[in-house]
């Protein structure tokens, strides 16, 4: 009688902690509560709480009280369909079992728990919704029961049944708050593809979510590579990324292989038991994968032109996920969510590719024009390309933004288009300029801009705010500068960068009627006319950048023209820098 009471009161006492935790609304720690509440109530030694999941038919260790080695035994997987588990888990009702050694129903649970502790006794008893398993708890050694004593099972079923409520409610809350980050971050990714054209940075981000998102240690990108049309990994995210780098996998082998070669999405819980595995990866790096999840990367290609749309898709590569956290394998919800990820990763490759391509084609088309306007003047051979060197040098001296430099490298490079409506006989002229042959090439900053706007390409942001560079490099601080006398502050900042760098290139470059002077008589006579007709903060800002070898005059590139190597006779000059 003392004995049963003794029970009774410890059955009241577990259900008023249950009613508390459910009270309290507790979610982190509801599993460990919950293990503890039962291992507490039926007097156990030591338990297990395990849950069920449906896709790979496993259980997966939550929570671990009493045992020595629980930190190892945690996140642990097995069968849910062998042994003590998978019997309870059939009918529904708890099993106990008095001499676990002896009993064939002894599963991996019950083994795992042998490592560490003596068992003597077991009672598993499922946790059930509705007719459908969602876990089971092992508990260990209870006190010896008479073998008609039904307290103990009875006691851990009412337990159970109270606190899986709960669980389920945490279950369903923690899967809404899931969705709603993976939601979040599809819609950070795709914010970010607005805000950086960094194609590794956008693709390091989404791998990073991707491993956040699904819970996994590892995410890469493997990209075919042209040249041996091998795998290459490209962008590797998560706690062991730096364990797999530079790595490469022969075109058609490994699971990822397969699927960039079949277009196949492929998740394999067990890659021990798929012999597609390709194990020289983790021969290598020493990473251990136990699951993969891999999507291809299906590239658009887009067409362009008059009639855009899109072709068929190309394969360029494939994601993976490797070794979901606290559970066995990937579920449908990861491999849609994943194929997600790829699909952004894919889609910022393919605009990185056209963006590279749309850059490389105007840097072409504008070197092509300036290199029409050496071909014009020869001494001046080279000189809009050290301009824009130059102007780029004071420009990230001066601390402007990777934006504004990349502007100025643009609009300093053609700075001197407008020479292109000069005449020929004018610029190839050896001689001294009249004054009507001077008062024609001292308007060719009006003629480069004309040639944007007839041209269209003072639409283009790149040019919309850096115009200035062409229109405004011969204007001069004290108003003596042309074409529009500007003075001061009416001068852009792009404007004066290029002017400091036009001189520079002006006094320490071959010209007909003037021999080159050295780097640091140019320096001095630059800074002898800084805050009179050039900007002092970019001459200074030259000067650091020449110290730091990032501005080379033309002797110092070797680029000097044959034609200039004679001395040529000095004449009269017009102004510092004014025929540059």
């Amino acid at each position: 009688m003392f004995i049963r009471e003794t029970r009774f009161q410890r059955f009241v006492q577990a259900m008023q902690r249950a009613d508390q935790l459910v009270a309290t609304g507790a979610r982190d720690d509801l599993f460990e509560q919950m293990l503890d509440l039962m291992v507490f109530a039926t007097e156990a030694e030591a338990g297990v709480l395990s849950l069920y999941d449906k896709d790979s038919q496993t259980l997966v260790v939550q929570a671990v009280a009493g045992l020595p080695r629980g930190k190892d035994f945690r996140s642990a997987h097995g069968d849910a369909n062998q042994g003590l588990a998978g019997a309870v888990l059939r009918r529904g009702t708890a099993l106990f079992v008095a001499d676990p050694g002896r009993d064939p129903r002894q599963d991996w649970i019950c083994g795992a728990a042998a490592a560490s502790l003596h068992v003597r006794t077991v009672l598993c008893q499922p946790l059930m919704s509705h007719g459908q398993p969602l876990g089971c708890v092992h508990v260990f050694n209870l006190p010896d029961p008479p073998a008609d004593d039904r307290d103990e099972p009875a006691l851990l079923s009412l337990l159970s049944s109270r606190l899986v409520n709960e669980m389920e409610k945490a279950q369903i809350l923690a899967e809404a708050e899931r969705r709603e980050r993976r939601q979040r971050a599809l819609l950070e990714i795709i914010s970010n593809l607005t805000t950086t054209l960094d194609r590794d940075e956008l693709l390091y981000r989404i791998m990073s979510h991707a491993c956040e998102l699904l819970n996994v240690e590892a995410t890469s990108i493997w990209l075919r590579d042209p040249a041996q049309d091998d795998l290459v990994l490209h962008i590797a995210a998560g706690s062991s990324r730096k364990r797999i780098v530079a790595q490469r996998v022969p075109a058609g082998q490994g699971i990822i292989g397969h699927v960039v070669a079949t277009g196949e999405t492929v998740a394999v819980n067990d890659v021990r038991r798929d012999p597609r595995f390709y194990q020289h990866i983790d021969a290598s790096s020493g990473f251990v994968t136990r699951s993969i999840l891999c999507v291809p990367l299906k590239a658009p290609r887009i067409q362009l032109g008059d009639v855009r749309g899109i072709a068929e898709e190309r394969i360029i590569g494939g994601a993976q996920a490797l070794n979901p956290r606290h559970r066995s394998g990937f579920v449908p919800d990861d491999i849609a969510l994943f194929q997600t990820l790829a699909g952004q990763a894919a889609a910022v490759i393919r605009l990185a590719q056209l963006y590279s391509e749309v850059s490389a084609l105007s840097t072409r088309i504008i070197d092509a024009i300036t290199g029409a306007i050496d071909l014009k003047d020869p001494y001046t051979r080279g000189h809009s390309q050290r301009v824009s060197d130059f102007s780029v040098a004071i420009a990230q001296e001066l601390g402007l933004s990777s934006d504004e430099v990349y502007r100025v490298r643009i609009a300093s490079k053609l700075h001197d288009v407008g020479k292109i409506r000069v005449p020929d006989r004018i610029l190839k002229k050896r001689r001294q300029l009249t004054d009507a042959e001077f008062a024609q090439m001292r308007q060719h900053p009006e003629h480069g801009l004309e040639f944007l706007k007839e041209n269209g390409l003072l639409e283009l942001e790149v040019l919309r705010e850096s115009w200035t560079a062409l229109a405004q490099h011969h204007e001069r601080l004290d108003g003596r500068g042309y074409p529009k006398g500007l003075r001061g502050d009416q001068i852009s900042l792009v404007g004066r960068i290029v002017a400091v760098a036009d001189v520079f290139d002006a006094i320490t470059s071959h010209r007909p009627y003037q021999p080159a002077r050295s780097a640091d008589e140019a320096i001095a006579i630059l800074r002898s006319l800084a805050g009179v007709e050039l900007d002092s903060a970019c001459v200074e800002a030259l000067v650091r950048a020449r110290a730091q070898g990032l501005v080379r005059t033309q002797e110092e590139r070797g680029e000097r023209d044959r034609l200039s190597k004679r001395r040529r006779r000095p004449t009269r000059r017009r102004s510092v820098g004014m025929a540059g």
